[in-house]
């Protein structure tokens, strides 16, 4: 690299210690200018563009300076991260897979995320053992462990690998959504009653929480409770035809008829009226999952 070219790159790094990105850019655009071949500055300017959300700048970036340095496993892991943190995990997966032997803990969670969506449950485990090897505390290790299982609805062993997550990290919405589902699926009511009240306690507009708080409390016999957690849940979310159907219920188990009439017949004529339990706990399981990922 001529000396020209790394004063330019020392000088573009030295404005985005000060958090002037667009003098960065401009610098970073001559470098490439001056010499093509030097990959780091793609690199460095798809990170500005990244942090900007101009994600499709990045991506063209990344794959120009891949063609000129293929084995470059930054850029192949930059690439791989921004299609990963675009959902795009089809095309994520080839770049991560790349880097298996890279033994860098969020590479192997970022592919165990993507074999649980594909339901490829023994690869997806075979990744997160990489990195609870390295370390057994790494966030989200863990509860993507027990999602897996919950998946596999081995809800016991869910159950542990969740609560070691939650263990962690007390906050986490996704994973606690997640435990308070397998006590449910489980059959164990008040324990996943207490889980999803915590979670409208973390957050007070999460629907699936007042939603399922309703919908536990009924079955325990406790209609005017139930009640209450079933209209919170409609106030933030009035079109729901789970948290309608199960007013209409509640309304048929206390006898008001007339009421549950009325919204069964909306449910109706809408063609909402949910035929399987089991697939609304699972749709509601997947509400609200953008996983931090790294």
């Amino acid at each position: 690299m001529p000396l020209s070219v790394k004063l330019l790159l020392d000088e573009a790094i030295g404005f985005l210690g000060d958090e002037k990105p667009l003098h960065a850019m401009q610098i970073l655009r001559r470098v490439i200018s001056d010499d093509p071949e030097y990959t780091e500055a793609y690199l460095k300017l798809a990170e500005i563009y990244i942090g900007l959300h101009k994600y499709g700048e990045a991506e063209k970036l990344l794959t120009r300076a891949l063609a000129i340095n293929p084995r470059d496993y930054k850029l192949v892991y930059a690439l791989g991260s921004l299609y990963y943190n675009s959902g795009e995990l089809e095309r994520a997966l080839p770049l991560l897979r790349m880097l298996g032997s890279w033994r860098n803990p969020s590479v192997h969670l970022a592919l165990a995320t993507i074999f649980l969506e594909q339901d490829e449950f023994e690869e997806a485990i075979s990744e997160v053992r990489h990195v609870l090897r390295t370390d057994a505390k790494y966030p989200d290790a863990n509860g993507i462990l027990g999602r897996v299982h919950l998946k596999q609805k081995n809800f016991p062993n869910a159950i542990k690998y969740l609560r070691r997550e939650i263990g962690l990290n007390e906050s986490s919405i996704e994973f606690r959504l997640d435990l308070a589902t397998a006590f449910f699926m489980l059959g164990d009511l008040r324990a996943a009653l207490e889980e999803f009240t915590l979670l409208v306690d973390i957050d007070p507009e999460f629907f699936p929480g007042w939603l399922m708080c309703g919908k536990i409390l009924l079955q325990l016999g406790k209609p005017d409770e139930s009640e209450f957690y079933l209209q919170r849940a409609l106030n933030i979310n009035p079109g729901s035809a789970e948290a309608l159907q199960e007013l209409a219920n509640l309304y048929s188990t206390i006898g008001e008829v007339e009421k549950a009439r009325r919204i069964f017949d909306q449910l109706a004529e809408a063609n909402a009226i949910v035929e399987d339990d089991t697939d609304t706990i699972e749709r509601i399981s997947r509400i609200n999952r953008k996983r931090r990922r790294h």
